[in-house]
C-alpha cells in the first residue's frame, strides 16, 4: 500500500554559535488518511451501501496515528456517510485546501526548527492530518499531533458554507484558514504536561491554551489567535479580566463557565483563551531570559503562582 507520507525526517542542525546546538529530529507528516476519505468519498457515487464503502475504504485502512484520532473522539462511519451527502458543496470547495497540506512541509519544518531553539528539550511529535466528521480542529496524545482538516483548512472566502448551520457556521466564518497557525498551536500542546479536563480550573486551562497561542505566535512570527477572538479582547481587555478573575476567585472550573467553548453566545466564543494569552505574554516580557520564559510557561503546574509573577493581575490596578 503506497504511503503519502510528507516528510520522514532525520535533522541534524547546527545553529552557528558555539552556544546553541540543535538535536537530531525525526517525525512523520502523514496524509494518507486524506487521499482515503476522498477515495472512499468517490467510490460512493457506484455504491449500494454507503456505510459498507466508508467503512472498506477510510475507516478500515486507517493509519494506526488515524485509529487513535477516532479513538479519542469517537468517530463513527454513519458521520461520514451523513458529512458526504449532505456536504457536497463544501467538501467540493475544500477539497483543493485538503490536497494543498501536501505542500506545507517547508513551513512545518520551519516550526519545527524553531521550537528546537526556544525549548531545548523539546520532543518532535508526529503529525496526522485526517478528515474528521466536521467535529474536531486538533489534538494531541502522547507525541503526536492530530489535525481535523476539514475544519483546519476552511476559508471562508473560498469554501461554500452553505451547507453548514450552528455554532460551526459561526466557527468557520471567523476562520482564516491557516492550518499551518493550528499546528503550532497543537505542537506546543505536546509538550505541555496536560491533565484530565474535567478537573482542569478555569484559570489552567486559560493559561495552559494560552500558552499555546502565544508560543505558537512567536514560531509563526505573527498573531495565530483567531482575529475575532483576539480584535475583541484588545478592545474590552480591562472588563473581561475583571470578569475573569471573579470567576477564578470563585474557583469555578472552566466548564462551568462560557469562557470556552461558547458558542451560541453574543460575544466571540473562547474569550478564555485570550486572557491566557495576555498573561502568557506578560510573564515573558517580564522575563530578561526568553528561554527561561518558555520553559518556565510551558512547563506551568502551578497556575495561581504563575499568574502573579506575571504581573498581569497590576495591568489595571488604579
Amino acid at each position: 500500500m503506497k504511503k503519502n507520507i510528507i516528510s520522514i525526517l532525520t535533522l541534524t542542525l547546527i545553529v552557528f554559535s558555539c552556544k546553541n546546538e540543535i538535536p537530531k529530529m525525526e517525525y512523520q507528516i502523514l496524509t494518507e488518511d486524506i487521499d482515503n476519505f476522498w477515495e472512499a468519498h468517490d467510490a460512493l457515487k457506484d455504491s449500494k451501501d454507503s456505510i459498507a464503502t466508508f467503512q472498506s475504504f477510510y475507516i478500515d485502512k486507517a493509519t494506526p496515528e488515524f485509529k487513535k484520532f477516532i479513538e479519542l473522539r469517537g468517530f463513527f462511519t454513519e458521520e461520514y456517510v451523513a458529512l458526504a451527502k449532505n456536504k457536497p458543496r463544501f467538501l467540493k470547495t475544500i477539497r483543493p485546501l485538503l490536497e494543498a497540506i501536501k505542500n506545507d512541509r517547508a513551513k512545518i519544518d520551519e516550526i519545527y526548527l524553531k521550537m528546537a531553539r526556544l525549548y531545548p528539550t523539546f520532543k518532535a511529535p508526529n503529525i496526522c492530518f485526517a478528515i474528521s466528521p466536521t467535529r474536531t480542529g486538533g489534538t494531541t496524545d502522547k507525541g503526536l499531533i492530530l489535525i481535523g482538516a476539514e475544519i483546519a483548512a476552511v476559508d471562508p472566502k473560498i469554501v461554500d458554507l452553505t451547507e453548514i448551520t450552528g455554532f460551526l457556521k459561526n466557527v468557520f466564518e471567523s476562520k482564516n484558514g491557516n492550518v499551518i497557525h493550528l499546528v503550532a498551536h497543537e505542537l506546543v500542546h505536546t509538550q505541555q504536561i496536560l491533565g484530565d479536563n474535567e478537573n482542569v480550573s478555569l484559570l489552567s486551562q486559560a493559561i495552559t491554551e494560552g500558552a499555546a497561542d502565544f508560543i505558537g505566535s512567536l514560531l509563526i512570527g505573527e498573531q495565530i489567535m483567531n482575529p475575532a477572538i483576539f480584535n475583541y479582547g484588545e478592545a474590552n481587555e480591562k472588563d473581561l479580566w475583571t470578569e475573569f478573575y471573579q470567576d477564578v476567585k470563585n474557583n469555578k472550573g472552566f466548564s462551568d463557565t462560557d469562557w470556552f467553548y461558547n458558542y451560541n453566545s453574543n460575544r466571540p466564543a473562547d474569550l478564555g483563551y485570550y486572557i491566557g494569552y495576555k498573561i502568557c505574554q506578560s510573564y515573558y516580557k517580564k522575563n530578561e531570559d526568553n528561554k527561561s520564559a518558555i520553559k518556565e510557561i510551558i512547563e506551568m503546574k502551578d497556575p495561581k503562582l504563575f499568574l502573579m509573577k506575571s504581573g498581569y493581575m497590576n495591568k489595571f490596578d488604579n
